[in-house]
Formats: structure tokens, C-alpha cells, sequence
């Protein structure tokens, strides 16, 4: 009498199992980086619709502005800068800020706010005479 059995043995369980954790170990830290470019992309996307405002702003007032963005349902109380950021200001809180002369530059800031880029801040100074810096912390 010859059985024969299927099945996998012990060994090739634990095998497959530790490909399985490799592979884990290597695609969750992308992961993590994929999602926190993508938050940092969104961030500086809302940025650059806020300098386009601001330098419309100033080519019809000669002068930078400050504005503070908030999302709906709250009324844009003090808005002074034509910019829709409504899905921006899901994830960031942003805050535009002139210096003491508001014809040389201005800063914006997004801060995040939600539960996803909570601690996250990519920061904006911008100047007539240089080159845009950029800080993400």
C-alpha cells in the first residue's frame, strides 16, 4: 500500500513566510516616503497658486499682501488674494506674511493640520531680487 499525501511541508512554509517579511520590509518604507512626497507635493502646489495671487496682487497695487487661508464652511473673512485652495486646506493650514516693506517679498507657510501631515511645515520666502528659497521640515 503506497499513499502518496499532499501538502507543504514545515520548511516551505517558512520560507515563502520569510519572502513575504522581506518584501514587507522593503515596500512599507516606500510606502511611507510615497505618501509624505505626496503631501509635500500638495503643499507646495498650494504654495504656487498663492504666488500667482500674490503677484497678481502686486501688479495691481504695487505691494504684497498678507492673507490667512481658511477652509469651508468658515466665510474667507479677511481674504484679499483671489485663490481657491478649498482642497489644500484639507491637509494645510496657510498663512502668507509680508515683511516691514511689502514691495520686496513675502512668506507663505503651510502648516499641516490633519492627521496625516500633522508635525509637516513647508515654508516660502520670496523676493523680488532673489531666488525663491524653500524650506520643508
Amino acid at each position: 500500500m503506497n499513499r502518496r499525501e499532499s501538502g507543504f511541508t514545515l520548511m516551505e512554509l517558512m520560507v515563502v513566510i520569510v519572502i513575504v517579511a522581506i518584501l514587507a520590509a522593503v515596500a512599507v518604507p516606500l510606502y511611507v516616503n510615497y505618501v509624505k512626497d505626496a503631501q509635500r507635493t500638495e503643499a507646495k502646489g498650494a504654495i504656487g497658486a498663492v504666488i500667482t495671487a500674490e503677484q497678481t496682487y502686486y501688479q495691481l497695487n504695487g505691494k504684497y499682501t498678507g492673507d490667512t487661508f481658511v477652509p469651508n464652511p468658515q466665510p474667507p473673512t479677511n481674504q484679499t488674494l483671489n485663490c481657491d485652495l478649498t482642497d489644500a486646506l484639507s491637509n494645510w493650514g496657510i498663512v502668507v506674511s509680508v515683511g516691514t516693506d511689502p514691495t520686496t517679498g513675502f512668506q507663505v507657510v503651510a502648516t499641516g493640520k490633519s492627521s496625516a501631515t500633522q508635525g509637516r511645515k513647508v515654508t516660502l520666502n520670496y523676493s523680488r531680487t532673489k531666488t525663491p528659497e524653500w524650506i520643508e521640515e
